[in-house]
């Protein structure tokens, strides 16, 4: 994305779609294993795309091995907390940091957040733009297409925004979000 960013890459929102269900496709997978695996540090510089844009899911559980891993910005609320623990909702919230970010073009540590939105953080951020009406406002212009792409586009953000809920029994499962995210499009 920061290359999206720079100018250097343009993605137009089948890409950035596409790229969301692989992510949530590979949630899916590990949170539906037996023994559960949880992926642990969910964020854009773990999702690696190959020439078409497939995702691939890297340093999943490794946050169990290394427990002073930094998590940065896509940390769940409920990581601060030293009595939560982290859950797959945790992973939810994760996805939905990258799902924001592809909507938005925005880096979740973009000073943006905390100044100008002042909702401090990109969850605030679109909840308070779904809840005015005013969603249309967190798209990535870069992306504005046709009618049919818009009307998806404001549905991931109420998917985004429903996943970064401050509180982990609101956030959707893995297997919802796979179905809400490829009922958008047909893959």
């Amino acid at each position: 994305m920061n290359r999206v960013r720079e100018n250097e890459l343009q993605l137009n929102w089948e890409v950035r779609l596409k790229i969301a269900v692989g992510v949530v496709k590979g949630l899916q997978y590990l949170h539906n294993c037996v023994p559960q695996v949880l992926h642990n540090n969910l964020k854009l510089t773990n999702v690696m795309v190959d020439a078409e844009f497939e995702p691939k899911l890297a340093d999943y559980g490794l946050a169990k091995l290394l427990p002073n891993l930094d998590r940065g910005t896509s940390s769940p609320p409920e990581c601060f907390h030293s009595c939560s623990r982290y859950t797959d909702k945790s992973d939810i919230f994760s996805f939905g940091m990258i799902l924001g970010v592809l909507l938005s073009g925005k880096d979740p540590t973009d000073p943006f957040f905390g100044e100008a939105a002042s909702m401090g953080s990109m969850g605030g951020w679109l909840r308070h733009l779904q809840q005015q009406g005013d969603a249309k406002e967190a798209l990535d212009k870069s992306i504005l297409g046709e009618e049919g792409e818009e009307d998806e586009m404001l549905m991931a953000v109420r998917i985004a925004a429903a996943c970064l809920s401050d509180m982990p029994a609101e956030r959707p499962s893995s297997d919802d979000l796979a179905l809400m995210l490829t009922q958008l499009n047909s893959f």
